[in-house]
C-alpha cells in the first residue's frame, strides 16, 4: 500500500489562524463585488469557458449575492450581451430560478425553460432572447454560498429556427466539477495574496 503523504500545521501559523481567517473573509467579501472580473485571471476563465463550450451553453454566468444578499448580480458572462447587463442587472432573491437555486442550494437542470412559470423573463425581454435550457449551480468557497454558476442555450426572441438540444445529467455534473475547481483556485489565489505568497505563482 502505497504511503501517504500527510503535512500537519505548523504551530506558528496556527497562532495566526483567527487573524489569517478575518483576513480571508475580507477579501472574499471584497471579490464577490465589482472586482471579480478582474480577478479571474486567465486559468480561472479559460475553466469557465472549457465548461460552458462542454456542455454546448450558448454562453454561461458567474453570478454572486450582493452584499445585502437580496438579488444575484452576473460578473462574470461569457457571451455576447454581456456588456449590457454584467454587474449592473439584479436578479431579486425572491424571483427566478436561479434565485431558487441559491435559495435551496440545489442544482437544476432544466429544458424548455420559457415554457416554465418559475422562470422570470425579465433579462431575456431586456437581451431580446428566450431562455431554452439552463444549468445552474451553486458556488461557494471558503464554505459559504456566494451566488450561483449557469449556463443556458438560447433562442432568438422571435425565433423560428429549431430548438436547442438542451442540457442532460451528465452536463449537470460537469458544471458542478468545474464550480468546486473553480471555488479550490479563487481559495487558493486569496490564501496566496492574504499571506503575502501570490508572487510564487
Amino acid at each position: 500500500m502505497a504511503e501517504r503523504m500527510i503535512v500537519l500545521p505548523d504551530e506558528r501559523i496556527a497562532a495566526l489562524r483567527p487573524a489569517l481567517l478575518a483576513a480571508l473573509n475580507s477579501a472574499a467579501q471584497e471579490v464577490g463585488g465589482v472586482a471579480f472580473g478582474t480577478f479571474l485571471d486567465a486559468s480561472m476563465q479559460s475553466l469557465l469557458l472549457a465548461a460552458f463550450n462542454r456542455v454546448r451553453a450558448d454562453e454561461g454566468t458567474v453570478w454572486l449575492l450582493n452584499e445585502a444578499k437580496s438579488a444575484l448580480v452576473p460578473r462574470f458572462n461569457s457571451g455576447r450581451h454581456a456588456e449590457r447587463f454584467v454587474g449592473t442587472y439584479e436578479q431579486p432573491i425572491r424571483s427566478g430560478m436561479m434565485s431558487m437555486v441559491a435559495a435551496t442550494e440545489q442544482p437544476i437542470c432544466e429544458n424548455e425553460v420559457c415554457l416554465n412559470k418559475r422562470q422570470d423573463p425579465t433579462l431575456d425581454n431586456e437581451l431580446d432572447v428566450k431562455t431554452w435550457a439552463m444549468l445552474a449551480v451553486p458556488f461557494y468557497y471558503f464554505g459559504e454560498l456566494r451566488g450561483v454558476i449557469s449556463c443556458v442555450q438560447l433562442l432568438p426572441k422571435d425565433a423560428g429556427c429549431p430548438n436547442p438540444p438542451g442540457f442532460s445529467a451528465d452536463h449537470l455534473h460537469d458544471l458542478q466539477h468545474t464550480a468546486g475547481l473553480l471555488s479550490r483556485l479563487i481559495e487558493y489565489r486569496l490564501l496566496a495574496q492574504c499571506l503575502g505568497l501570490d508572487s510564487l505563482g
